[in-house]
Protein backbone atom coordinates (compact mmCIF):
# COMPACT_ATOMS: atom_id res chain seq x y z
CA UNK A 1 0.00 0.00 0.00
CA UNK A 2 1.34 3.41 -0.96
CA UNK A 3 0.50 6.06 1.66
CA UNK A 4 1.73 9.58 2.32
CA UNK A 5 2.34 11.37 5.64
CA UNK A 6 -0.15 14.09 6.60
CA UNK A 7 -1.42 15.66 9.84
CA UNK A 8 -4.91 15.36 11.30
CA UNK A 9 -5.75 18.63 13.04
CA UNK A 10 -8.61 18.34 15.54
CA UNK A 11 -10.20 21.45 17.03
CA UNK A 12 -12.88 21.52 19.75
CA UNK A 13 -14.50 24.95 20.02
CA UNK A 14 -17.61 26.89 20.86
CA UNK A 15 -20.17 26.67 18.06
CA UNK A 16 -20.32 30.47 17.85
CA UNK A 17 -16.93 30.47 16.07
CA UNK A 18 -17.74 27.70 13.56
CA UNK A 19 -17.84 29.80 10.39
CA UNK A 20 -14.87 31.89 11.48
CA UNK A 21 -12.84 28.70 12.07
CA UNK A 22 -13.82 27.33 8.67
CA UNK A 23 -12.75 30.56 6.98
CA UNK A 24 -9.45 30.64 8.87
CA UNK A 25 -8.44 27.02 8.20
CA UNK A 26 -9.22 27.48 4.50
CA UNK A 27 -7.06 30.62 4.42
CA UNK A 28 -4.27 28.50 5.94
CA UNK A 29 -4.57 26.02 3.07
CA UNK A 30 -6.97 23.30 4.27
CA UNK A 31 -8.82 21.79 1.32
CA UNK A 32 -11.64 20.26 3.34
CA UNK A 33 -12.94 19.57 6.82
CA UNK A 34 -15.54 17.65 8.83
CA UNK A 35 -17.60 19.10 11.66
CA UNK A 36 -19.65 17.38 14.33
CA UNK A 37 -21.37 18.52 17.50
CA UNK A 38 -19.78 17.28 20.71
CA UNK A 39 -20.10 17.58 24.45
CA UNK A 40 -17.77 16.69 27.25
CA UNK A 41 -15.76 17.80 30.22
CA UNK A 42 -12.28 19.22 30.53
CA UNK A 43 -10.10 21.08 32.99
CA UNK A 44 -12.64 23.90 33.22
CA UNK A 45 -15.47 21.49 34.00
CA UNK A 46 -18.59 20.22 32.27
CA UNK A 47 -20.23 22.70 29.94
CA UNK A 48 -23.81 21.88 30.91
CA UNK A 49 -25.27 25.22 29.83
CA UNK A 50 -24.08 26.50 26.48
CA UNK A 51 -26.17 29.44 25.32
CA UNK A 52 -24.46 29.43 21.92
CA UNK A 53 -25.27 25.79 21.17
CA UNK A 54 -23.18 22.64 21.54
CA UNK A 55 -19.43 22.65 21.04
CA UNK A 56 -18.07 21.60 17.66
CA UNK A 57 -15.29 19.24 16.64
CA UNK A 58 -13.63 20.36 13.42
CA UNK A 59 -11.18 17.96 11.80
CA UNK A 60 -9.01 18.48 8.76
CA UNK A 61 -6.20 16.45 7.20
CA UNK A 62 -3.40 18.70 5.96
CA UNK A 63 0.31 18.98 5.24
CA UNK A 64 2.78 19.80 8.01
CA UNK A 65 3.01 23.41 6.79
CA UNK A 66 -0.76 23.91 6.84
CA UNK A 67 -1.06 22.26 10.28
CA UNK A 68 1.53 24.68 11.66
CA UNK A 69 -0.30 27.64 10.11
CA UNK A 70 -3.64 26.52 11.60
CA UNK A 71 -2.14 26.12 15.07
CA UNK A 72 -0.58 29.59 14.82
CA UNK A 73 -3.95 31.12 13.91
CA UNK A 74 -5.63 29.30 16.80
CA UNK A 75 -3.01 30.58 19.24
CA UNK A 76 -3.35 34.12 17.89
CA UNK A 77 -7.14 34.39 17.56
CA UNK A 78 -8.92 31.72 19.60
CA UNK A 79 -7.20 30.18 22.61
CA UNK A 80 -7.36 33.26 24.87
CA UNK A 81 -10.87 34.35 23.86
CA UNK A 82 -12.91 31.20 23.24
CA UNK A 83 -13.25 27.77 24.87
CA UNK A 84 -10.99 26.10 22.29
CA UNK A 85 -8.54 23.21 22.33
CA UNK A 86 -6.65 21.63 19.45
CA UNK A 87 -4.17 18.87 18.72
CA UNK A 88 -2.30 17.35 15.80
CA UNK A 89 -2.14 13.62 15.11
CA UNK A 90 0.24 12.19 12.50
CA UNK A 91 -1.67 10.16 9.91
CA UNK A 92 -1.15 8.33 6.63
CA UNK A 93 -3.37 8.92 3.60
CA UNK A 94 -3.89 7.60 0.14
CA UNK A 95 -4.55 10.10 -2.68
CA UNK A 96 -2.40 12.80 -1.04
CA UNK A 97 -3.38 15.43 -3.61
CA UNK A 98 -6.74 15.66 -1.85
CA UNK A 99 -5.13 16.91 1.37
Amino acid sequence: MNTTHRQLVTIIAESVVEQKLIDDIKKCGAKGYSISHVRGEGVTGNRSLDLNGPSIRLETVVTDKVADAIMSVLAEKYFETYATVAWITPTQVMRPNRF
